[in-house]
């Protein structure tokens, strides 16, 4: 019988990559506690409370951030490799927190949410890559999707720091989180795919015996040549079409390429058309606008307590079912919830009383949130890595 590492060492290994995922879930969850402050007389900034303008213009700019840094980042994981960039992921993420912690205008913090959308970036494209490349088949679904569960648990960090804590205190510890990731993730190796592309096999070598906790033993170098051999074969075919010529539009002449690509198309664009993102960042504030009888930061706690329900579901199911089947399924559900909730929110704008069905948001956002974690959410990102190609 084969003697490996057990699975503790080779969790680890996930985990501290996924150190940055919870770091940034906190970066996206701050806003959700902390706008009613921002807009109201108490307001931490020294100008006072910010406008509904500048409260939109807050939440928006995350995503304009992470426009840009898609660029950046995918650029930087050729360039200079995935650790390195992951690495960089972290810097970011720092700014930001430094901006919420010591800045003191509406425009300190435009620039802390530009930030945490460049950081916000670098993760959502690095972290499903380094896990896919370094992750064993048998079990590569699963560990991708424990990036969306870490990205969840922080997002309740912050719902339930900001909910306890004050404004400056919660920056002030959350701004630990991404300096702790650099300082542990840095040990770790880069990817084996990646040091092969570079010719540098005897690396490529080493960080796969330490990724799968192979020792000396003949059985484990056995195992170990056998995988070496399989990512040699793997990555020079990636290399001839990666390497040897840029990228033009004959890249997406071949029908499995075209294919792929509208498959990532409409799998991110009902990612972010499912408005979860939006739901997240308005959680409290919605809550409160419904007129639920329940306390608009309490509800956001169970909102993301339920979110991470929900992402450990599908690190449970996403290696025994149909990847197909699930999102079509959680997709769906989801949409009944969003009508559900949206039909409230009509009625309510109508002068209708509500009042008698109030639990409406709070059920249907939540219903949402769970489903959209199980399935829409973190399969994007587990499918995006295993359909399209390399280049």
């Amino acid at each position: 019988m084969v003697s490996r590492l057990g699975p503790v060492p080779k969790r680890m290994r996930n985990d501290m990559a996924n150190l940055i995922s919870l770091s940034l879930g906190t970066a996206i969850g701050w806003l959700s506690p902390f706008l009613p402050l921002l807009i109201s007389t108490d307001s931490p900034l020294e100008h006072g409370p910010v406008t509904d303008i500048q409260a939109t213009w807050i939440a928006s700019l995350l995503c304009i951030g992470a426009f840009g840094g898609t660029f950046l980042f995918g650029w930087s994981a050729e360039k200079f490799g995935r650790k390195a960039s992951l690495l960089a992921t972290a810097v970011p993420l720092v700014g930001f927190w430094g901006c919420v912690a010591f800045g003191t205008t509406v425009e300190v913090l435009y620039v802390a949410r530009l930030l945490a959308g460049l950081g916000a970036a670098g993760v959502f494209l690095l972290v499903p890559m380094y896990i896919t490349e370094i992750a064993e088949d048998r079990i590569r679904g699963t560990l991708g999707s424990f990036f969306i569960l870490f990205l969840n648990i922080g997002t309740l960090v912050s719902f339930v720091m900001g909910s306890y804590l004050s404004y400056h205190l919660t920056a002030y510890i959350l701004f630990s989180l991404p300096i702790i990731y650099i300082a542990l993730f840095v040990q770790f190796p880069e990817t084996p795919q990646y040091l092969i592309r570079r010719n540098r096999v005897r690396d490529a070598e080493s960080s796969l015996k330490y990724l799968r906790g192979y020792t000396s033993t003949p059985d484990h170098l056995e195992m170990l040549r056998s995988e070496m051999d399989a990512l040699l074969v793997q990555v020079s075919g990636d290399k001839d079409s990666t390497e040897q010529h840029s990228i033009s539009l004959a890249d997406f002449a071949p029908q499995s390429a075209r294919k792929a690509l509208l498959i990532g198309l409409v799998l991110v664009s009902l990612n972010q058309l499912s408005g979860c993102f939006a739901l997240i960042n308005y959680t409290a504030q919605i809550f409160a606008d419904s007129g639920s009888d329940l306390d608009p930061n309490m509800a956001a706690i169970v909102v993301g307590a339920i979110q991470i329900i929900g992402s450990y579901g599908s690190t449970i199911i996403v290696d025994r079912c149909q990847r197909k089947h699930v999102y079509i399924a959680t997709s769906f559900f989801a949409a009944i919830g969003l009508f559900t909730m949206g039909t409230h929110g009509y009625l309510k704008s109508q002068h209708v009383d509500v009042s008698a069905i109030n639990w409406i948001p709070v059920a249907s956002l939540s219903f949402v949130i769970f489903i959209a974690s199980v399935g829409l959410l973190p399969l994007t990102f587990v499918i995006l890595s295993e359909i399209l190609p390399p280049k």
